[in-house]
């Protein structure tokens, strides 16, 4: 409480550190007047950014796929496509790509390889589960003892132990 006045803080400081930053680039722009012209007459690297984006998502199909991702030469020829759609709408991917766009881009192809590990445990563990419940896994029973590879095997197997007696 300042005079018996209560501070407000539910969004008050917010808007007065909107007007700080305000101040500083105007004070910025009046000590150097050059440096606020030289970055509005450069403007967004359309082509580089358009690069970027290229490869940001043959690295993404790598992840997913590997060997999905495009050739040097497509790469280069998809960003030189869309590079004027970028100037046309403006859109200056390297200054505002969204965080989240970049963390897809960085997350998903290991997110989706590892579900694509735990799938296949869990394929494995319910295969086993299945095998030891009809007792294909007990080497004590008929189904799980050795098997022959063959008919010709069975067949030797079984008259293996079979006497053989001398012609007369």
């Amino acid at each position: 409480m300042i005079d018996g006045e209560q501070l407000d803080v539910g969004g008050g400081f917010a808007a007065l550190d909107g007007v700080a930053a305000g101040i500083d680039a105007e004070a910025a722009a009046t000590l150097n007047p050059g440096a606020a012209a030289e970055a509005a007459a450069a403007g967004p690297d359309y082509a580089r950014g358009a690069a970027g984006m290229v490869e940001l998502v043959s690295s993404m199909l790598d992840g997913y796929a590997p060997g999905a991702g495009w050739s040097e030469k497509q790469r280069a020829l998809m960003a030189a496509s869309i590079a004027p759609v970028l100037e046309k709408y403006g859109w200056d991917i390297e200054g505002t790509m969204p965080c989240e766009l970049m963390a897809l881009a960085v997350c998903g192809p290991a997110l989706y390889q590892s579900a694509k590990v735990v799938a296949l445990k869990i394929q494995t563990d319910r295969l086993a589960l299945a095998r030891a419940a009809r007792g294909l896994d007990d080497p004590h029973t008929v189904r799980g003892g050795e098997q022959p590879a063959s008919a010709a095997d069975a067949l030797r197997q079984a008259t293996g132990q079979t006497p053989v007696f001398p012609d007369i």
